[in-house]
Parts: C-alpha cells; structure tokens; sequence
C-alpha cells in the first residue's frame, strides 16, 4: 500500500483531486487531499498573510499528525512549488514524489520566475497580500460542459503571496516521477519546466488529456500514478 498526498493547483481546493482519489482508494491506497491555507474549504482563510512556508506546514501537517510513512507526494500544476519545497525536508516519511503537469522550480527560484513570457521585472510585481481571481473553465477538449460548471462553482481566488517566496531546499533526494498535459496550452508555467528537461534530455511522461486531467480524464491520472506503485 502507498500512502498518496496529493497537492492541488491555483484557485483549486483538495476538492480538485476526489476522482483520482475515489480511484486510488479503490486501489487499496491511503489518499489524503488537503486544502491549502486560502483555498478550496480553506478559502475563508485568505485574509491573512499567506506565504510558500505556510503551504508546506499546510503539508507538514497532514503528513506528521497523522503519522503518514511511505507517502507519495504529488503536485499538480501550482502544487508542484509546494511539493518541491516540502518533500526533502519530510524524509524519510515522504520517499518519492510527483509532478503532474507542474512546474518546477530550482534553488533560490520563486514561482512568478517560471513564467513562459520570462520572469517581471520585481517592480512590476502586484503585492504579496493580493489575491488573483480565478478565471473561469470553459468546456472542449475533454472537459465538458457540466464538468466546467462543476468546477467553476468551486474556484476561488488564489493567494498570490507563494509565488513570490524563492525555494530555499535543495532538489529532494528520493525518486521523482514527472508528467506533462499534451493539450496544455504553452502559456502555462509547466512548460518552462517541460522545455528544460527537453534542453537536459531528461525523461518524463505524456498524458492524452488537458490541464484539468485529475478531474477530466481521472483514470488515466490514477493509472500513472500507479504505475510504479
């Protein structure tokens, strides 16, 4: 049995991963989906100054007060900043970790410094206390119109404060298993991630799905995560 914790994006809650996680259960695993500080069940919570540290405690503490051991650590799109950030400093009760569809930044880099356009200029910055307003998922590709209002009535602003704060941890030192979205559109922060590890020659996974493929195309994101497992 593998014990997943799975990290959700921007303007998301733990909400985002339920069918992956329906499926993971399924599969005899332990599943846990927590909310970040000002997101998801915890939206009433981002009036307060909300920074990458306290999206690791987030993690931090589902992982040490229920006494998680053997944990998979997952990010998908903005979680992928937390995960980075969170999973060395947890082991050895975190032993491996995904990104999917994430970016991924390295030592001393902050999470507006993954910006496919490159990174502002720090003066051009909105403030740490903003919250960005989500923007509304429209149905194509394999998101379909009921799957797009299911979503848009959960979506909530996002706290702009971590995407200011630099990684301080070195790269974890435990497997890493990373997946990109075929229909991503390129504009999306994964894709500075995608390109360096093209430009590396590093390997990683292709899913047939687009951004939303936790709750668009759930199989296929459980499958992959299983797929070592």
């Amino acid at each position: 049995m593998t014990t997943f914790v799975l990290i959700h994006g921007a303007f998301r809650g733990g909400w985002a991963w339920v069918r992956v996680a329906e499926r993971l259960r399924a599969a005899g695993h332990d599943v846990h989906t927590p909310s970040l500080t000002g997101m998801g069940d915890r939206a009433h919570l981002a009036d307060r100054a909300v920074t990458l540290g306290t999206w690791v405690r987030d993690v931090a503490a589902v992982v040490e007060l229920y006494d998680l051991v053997e944990v998979r650590l997952v990010g998908h799109s903005q979680g992928g900043l937390v995960v980075r950030e969170a999973a060395g400093p947890l082991a050895p009760r975190v032993t491996s970790v995904a990104y999917l569809d994430a970016p991924v930044p390295d030592i001393g880099e902050r999470g507006v410094d993954l910006n496919p356009g490159g990174a502002p200029e720090d003066a051009a910055l909105p403030p740490a206390d903003l919250l960005i307003p989500s923007t509304p998922v429209s149905s194509g590709g394999d998101i379909d119109k009921d799957l797009a209002a299911w979503i848009n009535e959960r979506l909530c602003p996002t706290p702009f404060g971590p995407s200011l704060d630099p990684v301080t941890e070195p790269a974890p030192d435990m497997p890493a298993r990373v997946a990109f979205c075929r229909d991503t559109p390129t504009s999306y922060p994964c894709w500075v991630t995608r390109q360096r590890m093209d430009d590396a020659g590093a390997t990683y996974d292709e899913l047939g799905a687009g951004h939303d493929a936790p709750l668009s195309r759930p199989d296929l994101v459980a499958d992959w995560l299983l797929g070592d497992s």
